[in-house]
């Protein structure tokens, strides 16, 4: 081993100014055969220059520059400038202090450099540095702690499979056992489901006798017999808990082989009593069912197994003529009529179904289809309960009845639950129950797969524009262009809104492969929807934005999986919309937009960019009685930022706060300019608060205030408020409420119906007005829950003398309905957008 001193006097020397060049050149000899980096740096107006540096610094992969005499140190060491390393050496030479010390660099999956590097100052100021190539240690190090992380992970997976298990034995209400002898001892071992079914505290060690001490007596020579055998069917006895309880065990042992003189019995024993009960209970029920069997919706039937394999229908009830269309005589001559009745596609199932339950004498019951003599196809439902006779045979008595309109509720039930009312494809849940499945399927098969996030360009231009219904269109045939653009194996969902999800599974195990894959069908998905839609007539387009995540190849959670995906589709929509971009963790930066949007707001209301839009608010007669103030935000560079983009924000940051005081300053002063003139004088403003704002301890004195100094009637202004305040301090809401309503503020409870409404609170609360959310108004007129809604809130508005508005007005149908139910406040596009004031001053001046 070369020491750091030696190699620095070696150095040293050769920075002399030697008399004899061969001198020299021996020397230079004598440091190239140095296996270690060698470097010379000099000082020089706070840098370090290259002076010398020997073979193995030159050969040294890494090392930039260091073939340039007079190389920076900066340049030499370029792949640790994101390290100290330069900065050290910099002390080394104004201090004459040693460095010793490893500096590693890396890159997402890879290591770049390790270096052991060493530093000393010579006597003439210059620094000698030696680098010694680490990456062996480093890579052995990070081995060893990814080993340690591995190990780790096992054991967790380990402790959850046991509680796992353990709960699984729980639910089933079953345990198991273990015996094991040798010539030296026997031990028993219980699980703790067994010690919960026996009645007994939760032990691992059991004592031979006290494991079977609770079998009853008259049952113990069968559960004997049955450990005698080793091996075998199923017994049931008897077993008495502690509590004195008598349940029916069922239990199955079977011989381990023996090894070292060794012998292991194991057995499963499950708690059957409630099923003995239920079996009893039924056999009863059937014997009953005999008696009026040609009064009920259904055949019965009795049907044998012989020793011999011969099977028989000795009995069957006459309803079988109308329930399959054949008469009972024929069933009892040949049986196999009946399955000339059953759909090929179920027979099988059922049939291997009713064997196994005569063989192993455990109840039965299968669902399957039939077709009638009709050709209708119906369901129908078959219980059976078999037992052995005296004679050896097994005789089973079984009921039969049809279950077409249960089948067609359930169904019914499954499809409102995780189908898309609209577009008939799976919703959010059944995506996410799938996509679940799939994840765990790709653990197994090592199989990638892939999730598209679709989200339709400018949709909501389309609604605001042509309607609700024009949407609603386009999104049925964008869900039926989807469908039919994948496999049928793929999974097609409507995310929500104008958001669709595609689930590609089973692609290729190569990451490269199965992006090709995904890519292609993205291709495909997006040449299919810019073709043009028919709606209404009319030719309409619509483009995609699709973002793209690949799963399979590392353990992630669905949201993660969802995120990933949204975030690609942004992506997508940043680069031009109409096209598709793949997930990329660089994308994570996307989020930093958020914060963008903030300071851009905070600026903006500094700025005066945020303006306050009326929309019109009628009586029934169609008259101007006021409006609502609404903002808007003109940005200088992204132009009108849509509300649903910054109030959220807005309420999130605590810049509702100013952005509300905003809002009631501006609609203060306009009630105060529309007091002035008698054609106006009567119109009155609805400012919405958040919930955060009317909870500021200020508020009231700041509502006051505002409307003091604006020389405003308190009568003229409705502060609307949500029903999200019903879920905080109700007793405090009130007082506050109360204190403005002594002044003369009014009073409005918006998006009534689609939040926490107590009818108790909604008695207490001094409101002069509710407002029916657009939700409901939309389809009043196609939705009978929602027509019924609407009656129901005015009806309740009219119990409690509350004034009643209803948002989203669009069409004369609507307004009709609302008025024909005694509505007589109206506020939608059917009267008028939300628009600066001067539009809404025009709408009152005759002359223009």
């Amino acid at each position: 081993m070369i020491s750091a001193e030696l190699l620095t006097d070696l150095f040293a020397g050769a920075s002399e100014d030697f008399a004899e060049s061969s001198a020299q050149a021996r020397l230079q000899a004598l440091l190239d055969a140095v296996p270690l980096a060698l470097m010379e740096f000099r000082p020089l107006d706070g840098r370090l220059l290259l002076r010398a540096a020997n073979s193995a610094a030159r050969r040294m992969p890494g090392l930039g520059g260091v073939r340039v005499s007079g190389a920076d140190a900066v340049d030499v060491f370029d792949l640790l400038a994101g390290t100290n390393l330069v900065d050290q050496l910099q002390t080394v030479a104004r201090t004459g202090m040693l460095l010793e010390c490893r500096q590693v660099a890396r890159e997402p999956g890879r290591l770049l450099v390790a270096w052991d590097v060493s530093a000393r100052r010579l006597d003439n100021g210059s620094i000698v540095v030696t680098v010694r190539d680490a990456s062996e240690a480093e890579g052995l190090r990070a081995a060893l702690a990814a080993a340690e992380h591995a190990l780790q992970d096992v054991r967790r997976e380990l402790r959850e499979q046991t509680d796992v298990f353990n709960t699984m034995e729980s639910l089933a209400q079953t345990g198991h056992w273990r015996r094991i002898e040798d010539p030296g001892e026997t031990v028993l071992l219980w699980s703790p489901g067994l010690c919960d079914i026996a009645g007994v505290e939760r032990q691992e060690w059991m004592s031979p006798e006290r494991a079977v001490s609770g079998i009853l007596a008259e049952d113990r020579h069968v559960f004997e017999t049955a450990r005698e055998r080793g091996t075998g069917a199923d017994v049931e006895y008897r077993w008495k808990r502690p509590d004195g309880e008598i349940r029916w065990m069922r239990s199955r042992v079977r011989r381990l082989t023996a090894k070292d003189g060794m012998r292991v019995d194991m057995g499963v024993v499950q708690d059957v009593t409630d099923e003995r009960r239920a079996a009893e209970q039924l056999r009863e029920q059937l014997l009953f069912i005999q008696r009026i069997a040609s009064r009920i919706p259904g055949f019965i039937y009795q049907y044998r197994l012989h020793l011999d394999g011969v099977t028989s229908v000795q009995y069957i009830s006459d309803a079988v003529r109308d329930f399959m269309g054949v008469e009972p005589h024929e069933v009892t001559a040949d049986h196999g009529v009946l399955s000339n009745w059953v759909l090929a596609e179920d027979l099988q199932a059922l049939q291997r179904s009713a064997l196994q339950s005569v063989r192993k004498l455990v109840p039965w019951q299968c669902e399957y289809r039939v077709r009638m003599p009709d050709g209708s196809i119906r369901w129908h439902m078959t219980n059976a309960i078999p037992h052995r006779e005296a004679d050896g045979s097994v005789i089973s008595h079984g009921f039969t009845m049809d279950i077409t309109d249960r089948k067609r509720a359930e169904q019914e039930i499954e499809r409102l639950a995780f189908y898309d009312a609209l577009t008939g494809l799976p919703n959010r849940r059944l995506l996410l129950d799938r996509l679940q499945r799939s994840l765990a399927a790709c653990q197994r098969s090592k199989n990638l797969g892939a999730l598209l996030f679709i989200d339709l360009d400018n949709f909501k231009d389309l609604n605001d524009t042509l309607g609700h219904d024009m949407g609603d269109q386009l999104l049925s045939q964008v869900a039926t262009r989807l469908v039919g653009s994948v496999r049928e194996a793929d999974t097609v969902a409507r995310f929500g809104g104008d958001e669709f999800v595609v689930m590609l599974d089973n692609l290729n195990p190569e990451l490269a492969d199965a992006a090709a894959q995904a890519e292609t069908v993205a291709e495909k998905l997006l040449a299919s929807l810019n073709q043009p839609f028919a709606l209404g007539g009319q030719q309409h387009y619509s483009t995609p934005s699709i973002g793209i995540t690949l799963f399979g190849d590392e353990r992630l959670s669905v949201d993660e999986l969802l995120k990933r995906a949204d975030l690609a589709m942004y992506q997508a929509k940043a680069a031009g919309r109409n096209t598709q971009r793949f997930f990329d963790p660089d994308m994570q930066a996307a989020v930093n937009a958020r914060s963008n949007l903030e300071a851009d707001l905070r600026q903006g209301l500094a700025r005066s960019e945020l303006l306050v839009h009326y929309q019109p608010v009628v009586d029934h007669q169609a008259r101007l009685v006021g409006a609502e103030a609404l903002v808007r935000w003109r940005h200088p560079q992204r132009g009108m930022i849509s509300p649903g983009d910054f109030i959220p924000l807005a309420e999130q940051t605590g810049l509702i706060l100013p952005l509300g005081q905003y809002v009631l300053e501006t609609a203060c002063r306009q009630l105060q300019r529309w007091g002035q003139s008698p054609a106006t004088a009567h119109l009155s403003i609805s400012v919405n608060v958040s919930a955060r704002q009317f909870r500021q301890p200020g508020f009231v004195a700041e509502v006051l205030g505002t409307l003091k100094d604006c020389q405003a009637k308190p009568q003229l202004l409705k502060l609307e408020l949500t029903e999200s305040l019903l879920l905080g301090d109700i007793e405090d809401t009130i007082v506050r409420m109360e204190q403005l309503k002594a002044e003369g503020v009014g009073f409005a409870l918006d998006d009534f119906g689609t939040g926490y409404s107590s009818l108790s609170y909604l008695k207490r609360l001094p409101l002069d007005q509710i407002k029916i959310d657009q939700s409901f108004v939309r389809d009043v007129l196609s939705d009978p829950n929602d027509a019924a809604i609407v009656r129901t809130i005015l009806a309740l508005a009219k119990s409690l003398d509350l004034q009643v508005v209803a948002e989203g007005v669009e069409t004369t149908g609507q307004l009709g309905f609302l008025r024909l139910h005694g509505c007589e406040g109206f506020q939608g596009y059917l009267f008028g957008r939300p628009v600066p004031v001067e539009e809404i001053d025009a709408m009152l001046d005759p002359t223009r």
